[in-house]
């Protein structure tokens, strides 16, 4: 009886271990809009991220007061990337930015640049120096950020700050934009949205055999 318990408890474990466990997916899409902008990120690799912001500044973005309308992109900021920038590194490419080395800061709802305060060591922050110009709307504008280590994206999606201004290197205006970014597709190989571990259907086999294994000693007892 002894033994056909021990059985039993051991393909409980092996089932258990045979579970899928979430992964971060390359290739998972994660997108919002907020006052006329679309914000898009793209997990092109497990250590690279595409950010797209595109669109025509809306809401307190484009006030009927000419000194207070987004003209300009400052700063934005990532945290809830799995990743720890105390010892991690970002590089950004993109308009403005040119191997632009991210800061382990974040930005405040009173600065339009990267300060240490918040919660890092999760956050890392953009500051685009000297701030760069819409342009012609609507604008489309994407960045691609490489990391020195893997991503694991949360449930919630990555967390964006986002900061304009009304003249290049000018103060904050309108809103700041701090909001997890919610995923709207994926490239996970079933609907639970999670994909199996290369060796689940061994332990899942080993699993029957050991339950078989017991019936069969149980039998025979």
């Amino acid at each position: 009886m002894k033994a056909v318990k021990s059985l039993f408890a051991l393909s409980a474990v092996a089932l258990t271990l045979a579970a899928p466990v979430a992964q971060a997916a390359v290739g998972d899409v994660y997108g919002a809009t907020f006052q006329g902008i679309t914000f898009t990120f793209t997990e092109t690799s497990a250590t690279r991220l595409t950010f797209e912001l595109a669109g025509t500044p809306a809401g307190d973005w484009t006030s009927a007061n000419p000194l207070m309308k987004a003209n300009y992109l400052a700063a934005f900021d990532l945290k809830d990337l799995g990743l720890n920038f105390s010892t991690v590194t970002g590089i950004a490419n993109g308009p403005g930015a040119t191997n632009l080395q991210g800061l382990n800061d974040q930005l405040s709802a009173s600065s339009v640049d990267c300060l240490a305060n918040g919660h890092p060591p999760g956050s890392i922050c953009f500051d685009i120096s000297p701030d760069f110009a819409l342009g012609a709307l609507p604008f489309d504008f994407t960045y691609t950020i490489d990391f020195s280590s893997a991503m694991f994206i949360g449930d919630t999606g990555p967390h964006l700050q986002i900061a304009f201004s009304n003249v290049q290197n000018g103060p904050k205006v309108g809103s700041l934009y701090s909001q997890n970014v919610p995923q709207t597709s994926s490239t996970s190989t079933n609907s639970t949205g999670v994909v199996p571990e290369p060796n689940s259907s061994a332990l899942a086999l080993l699993a029957l055999g050991l339950l078989g294994g017991g019936f069969w000693t149980r039998r025979k007892g």
